[in-house]
């Protein structure tokens, strides 16, 4: 994927409610990646300056703001960056009471940082360094880092179970869009329940054999997906899609074909994002050995990794977490 593609995929992505099952992960309440955060802010006080990396939302930044709070320490200078477009107002709504203290910047490349060199006390990244690290991006991120700063990162692991889902939803995307002719089926069902917007409907549709057909066969490919997703560790995408062709039906019914349709089109497109996503996350997650090549480059440019530690939420590897001076 190109710079374009993975920014309009990503702008789309934190614009809505994402339909990725591994989205959210593993909740940084239950692991260690909440504690990497909460021991990063301790460093902090009131003039420092720290910038968030890949920040999307702002989750980074809200857990460190938290961890200030929870600790009666006064807020620090956060600036927040991200490849993707944004509607500012809707990352800053949860920064409402910190605005003085929080600036976000969308359209904004790693490899092209829009700031003072020396400025900043901490850089930080969680799941998304690891999309854009280049040679170019490192010696960027510590231009801008002061010289006794610090580089505090959450990367994916190879090994996470954050890695094993988005390759289980990767493969049950592909099914659902590949293999199945459910969606197919959805579309050519459209039609029929749209004619029960008239209830005088109903009757005839019951003794229609093409309407009976298609639902029978409809009935055995959302079979298929319930029998593979008992089979599955991971079926949140397949329970989802049949949850989602419900309200499909629903809409054909109240609303007629088109809006139908259309939702059912825009819903295909966003699985072949996700699984786009999907496929970035498998391609940029580290391995040891990426692990080993990050640190010949950050030694090339005059720094070094100071503590590596495999990050674990209830036994389960959930990230990397890296700190680099």
């Amino acid at each position: 994927m190109n710079i374009k593609e993975r920014k309009k995929n990503w702008s789309n992505y934190w614009k809505s409610n994402s339909i990725d099952s591994c989205s959210q992960g593993v909740k940084s309440t239950d692991s260690e990646i909440d504690t990497f955060w909460k021991d990063t802010a301790k460093s902090l006080n009131k003039d420092s300056q720290v910038l968030d990396l890949c920040t999307g939302r702002g989750d980074v930044v809200d857990k460190m703001i938290s961890a200030q709070e929870s600790a009666g320490k006064d807020i620090s200078h956060y600036t927040g960056v991200d490849l993707s477009e944004i509607p500012s107002e809707l990352a800053m709504s949860r920064f409402k009471s910190h605005a003085q203290r929080v600036n976000l910047n969308y359209g904004t490349s790693v490899a092209a940082l829009p700031y003072d060199d020396n400025k900043f006390d901490l850089v930080t990244s969680q799941f998304g360094i690891e999309y854009a690290v280049s040679k170019d991006s490192l010696i960027e991120i510590f231009r801008v880092l002061k010289n006794e700063g610090k580089l505090r990162l959450v990367i994916h692991h190879q090994n996470s179970i954050l890695t094993k889902v988005a390759k289980e939803e990767r493969s049950h995307i592909e099914y659902l869009i590949d293999e199945s002719n459910f969606f197919d089926l959805a579309q050519k069902l459209i039609p029929v329940f749209a004619k029960l917007r008239n209830p005088a409907n109903a009757e005839k549709l019951n003794k229609d054999q093409e309407a009976i057909s298609l639902r029978s066969l409809f009935n055995n490919a959302s079979k298929g997906i319930l029998d593979r997703a008992a089979k599955s560790n991971h079926p949140d995408a397949l329970k989802e899609v049949l949850s989602f062709t419900e309200g499909l039906f629903r809409v054909a019914r109240e609303q007629g074909v088109k809006p139908a349709k259309d939702e059912l089109s825009k819903y295909i497109d966003e699985l072949k994002q996700s699984k786009v996503r999907m496929q970035e996350l498998i391609d940029c997650a580290f391995t040891e050995e990426d692990i080993k090549g990050l640190e010949q480059q950050v030694n090339q440019l005059g720094h070094k990794i100071v503590k590596t530690s495999e990050l674990t939420s209830k036994s389960y590897i959930v990230a990397w977490g890296l700190e680099i001076s």
